[in-house]
C-alpha cells in the first residue's frame, strides 16, 4: 500500500462522529478499474473493509483511495450500455414530469459525475440547458465534443461558486452513483446548496444498503464506493446543510439502487410518504422502473 495514494479517515464522512465499529474485513486490492494488459504486474492494493457509523448508522470504508488514481483516467461509460441509456431516458422524463420548474424557459440542469453526458442528452432531448462536471478528462472532453458541456473537475464548493457566478442557479442538480464515490460528501452538500434554485431539487441515485444486504452484492464493495447509503442517516446529513430529503424510491438498477430527491428545507416541494415508508420498517417495497 502506499502512503501517498491512500489515507484512512478517522470520521463518519456523513456525521462527523469517531464511534466506528468494523463490519466487513474483505481482503486487500487493487483499485476495481485498474486494468493491467500484463498479468505479471504488480500493483498496489490498498485496505477494503466496510465500517459501521454507531451514531448515525451509515456504513462507509475509511481507507480512501487518492480520487485522481482512480478517476481521472477512469474508462468505464454509461453510453456503451443500452439498459442504461434507456433508464436514463425514463429517469430524466420522470423528473421533469414531476419537478418541471414553475418558470418560463428552459430548465437548468447540472450532473455532478456526468460521466459522457448520457444522462445530460436526455435532458437535453426534453428542451433543458445542461452542463455536466467530471474529472476525467479525456470523457469529459469527449462529452463536449458531442454537445454536451462538461467541465473537467473534482465538483466541490469552489467549482460551485464559479459555476454560480457564470449561470446562476439550477433547477436540477443530479448525481448518479457518484454520491457513493466522493469522501467529501460535506462539500459535495455544500456547493448542492450553493448553486440549488429556491424551489429546484437534487435527485441522485446509490447502491442501497438493503439490497447490497438482502442480495449479498459483495462485489460492489470496492475503492471507488466509499459509503454504502440507507435513508435513516441521509435524512440527517441533508438536514444540516439546510436540505430536506423529500422522495425516495427503490429502483433496480445495479442490483438495487436508491433514488432519492432532495429540495430546500422551505422550498415549496413536501416530504412525500414514500420517505416515512422506507424508513421505520425498513419496508420491502418492490423496485420500479421510473
Amino acid at each position: 500500500m502506499s502512503d501517498t495514494l491512500c489515507r484512512r479517515r478517522q470520521t463518519c464522512r456523513l456525521c462527523g462522529n469517531e464511534d466506528l465499529a468494523l463490519a466487513i474485513k474483505l481482503a486487500p486490492t487493487p483499485p476495481a478499474n485498474a486494468f493491467v494488459d500484463d498479468p505479471s504486474t504488480t500493483q498496489s492494493i490498498y485496505p477494503l473493509d466496510v465500517f459501521f457509523c454507531n451514531a448515525c448508522t451509515h456504513m462507509q470504508l475509511l481507507d480512501v483511495v487518492d480520487p485522481r488514481e482512480l478517476f481521472e483516467n477512469y474508462v468505464y461509460v454509461s453510453g456503451t450500455s443500452p439498459v442504461f441509456v434507456d433508464h436514463f431516458k425514463r429517469y430524466a422524463q420522470h423528473v421533469m414530469d414531476i419537478y418541471a420548474p414553475a418558470h418560463n424557459g428552459a430548465a437548468q440542469v447540472l450532473d455532478i459525475g456526468s460521466n459522457d453526458g448520457t444522462l445530460l442528452s436526455c435532458f437535453k432531448d426534453l428542451g433543458c440547458t445542461v452542463l455536466g462536471v467530471d474529472p476525467a478528462r479525456d470523457i469529459a472532453d469527449a462529452a463536449t465534443a458531442r454537445g454536451i458541456p462538461t467541465i473537467t473537475d473534482f465538483f466541490g464548493p469552489d467549482v460551485a461558486a464559479r459555476l454560480r457566478a457564470e449561470h446562476g442557479a439550477f433547477d436540477v442538480i443530479t448525481a448518479n452513483n457518484v454520491f457513493a464515490h466522493a469522501d467529501n460528501l460535506d462539500s459535495i452538500a455544500d456547493g448542492i446548496a450553493a448553486l440549488l434554485a429556491d424551489d429546484g431539487v437534487f435527485v441522485f441515485e446509490v447502491s442501497y444498503l438493503l439490497d447490497v444486504i438482502e442480495h449479498c452484492l459483495f462485489d460492489t464493495i470496492y475503492h471507488e464506493h466509499v459509503a454504502y447509503h440507507a435513508l435513516t442517516p441521509l435524512v440527517g446529513f441533508f438536514k444540516k446543510h439546510g436540505l430536506q430529503l423529500i422522495n425516495a424510491q427503490r429502483v433496480d438498477t445495479h442490483g438495487g439502487s436508491l433514488r432519492g430527491t432532495v429540495a430546500r428545507i422551505g422550498s415549496s416541494h413536501s416530504a412525500q410518504d414514500s420517505v416515512a415508508e422506507l424508513i421505520p420498517t425498513g419496508k420491502r417495497a418492490r423496485p420500479e422502473h421510473a
